[in-house]
């Protein structure tokens, strides 16, 4: 009997494969030629696919600033109209900017009835005049102190909007017909950018290239979105003509979709 039952174990243990299943961890079924388990171990790794953070069903963009900013405003607006995912909120204000007065209660503005859920900003067309606080001059336009002022109000601005934790972006101002106003022009974008620099949370749209000819000077007629040689640039030299607008607005939209997960399904 007991040499009947020792042949039987031996038989067992010598069968193949039977020794190393029997050495596996709870759970595991052993295949051949390295296939995969059908249920996996939990002792093994499991690969795991990042996936995207969910994409809220409704999206607030608050577009503030100038009469600039109000022309991007309608571009992205006569965009998004349609598609119900966004509601892209009208902020901005002519015949404003920092030389007058600090614009943070647009920001206070643009995040009501509900917090938006990016910013955009343009400022800077009217702002080629001297420093006003309380109504009185303080400092001379272009000279250091405005520049200054300038920057100081600028960084305020991008400060205040740290605590909302959304992305701002901050469009340049683009070149102008008038030399001088062109060159005033640069002077206000160095000191944004200046600001910006250390300020991860504000994204700087560049839209000098856009708008400039081979040579960097004023161009009134270029290329549109569908690569249409058009009048872009309104009568005043400053301002855009609407499908002006819709080429810088498309270039802030597509920095938006690299910048934010919300924002990936925007359209183009």
């Amino acid at each position: 009997m007991m040499i009947r039952i020792s042949l039987l174990l031996a038989v067992l243990f010598l069968w193949p494969g039977m020794g190393a299943q029997a050495q596996q961890p709870a759970g595991d079924i052993v295949l051949a030629h390295g296939a995969v388990p059908l249920f996996p171990s939990p002792f093994l790794p499991r690969n795991k696919t990042a996936e995207q953070p969910p994409v809220p069903d409704k999206l607030a963009v608050t577009v503030t600033g100038d009469s600039l900013a109000d022309g991007i405003w309608g571009a992205i607006y006569r965009k998004l109209v349609r598609d119900k995912r966004y509601a892209i909120r009208r902020n901005a204000k002519n015949s404003t900017g920092f030389t007058t007065e600090g614009l943070i209660e647009q920001i206070d503005d643009g995040f009501k009835p509900t917090p938006a859920d990016a910013l955009i900003m343009m400022v800077g067309a009217n702002d080629r005049r001297s420093f006003f606080v309380d109504g009185k001059s303080k400092a001379l336009f272009a000279t250091p102190p405005w520049r200054d002022f300038y920057g100081d109000r600028a960084a305020a601005f991008m400060d205040h909007l740290k605590g909302r934790d959304v992305p701002v972006f901050w469009i340049l101002l683009p070149v102008m017909r008038d030399d001088a106003a062109a060159r005033d022009a640069k002077l206000i974008n160095d000191l944004v950018l200046k600001a910006a620099a250390d300020r991860p949370w504000v994204h700087t749209v560049e839209t000098w290239s856009l708008t400039a000819d081979a040579s960097g000077a004023y161009q009134a007629y270029f290329k549109d979105l569908s690569g249409k040689v058009r009048l872009m640039r309104d009568n005043d030299g400053v301002h855009f003509t609407p499908p002006g607008y819709e080429l810088i607005a498309e270039s802030v939209l597509s920095q938006l979709r690299e910048a934010s997960p919300k924002f990936r399904l925007l359209p183009r």
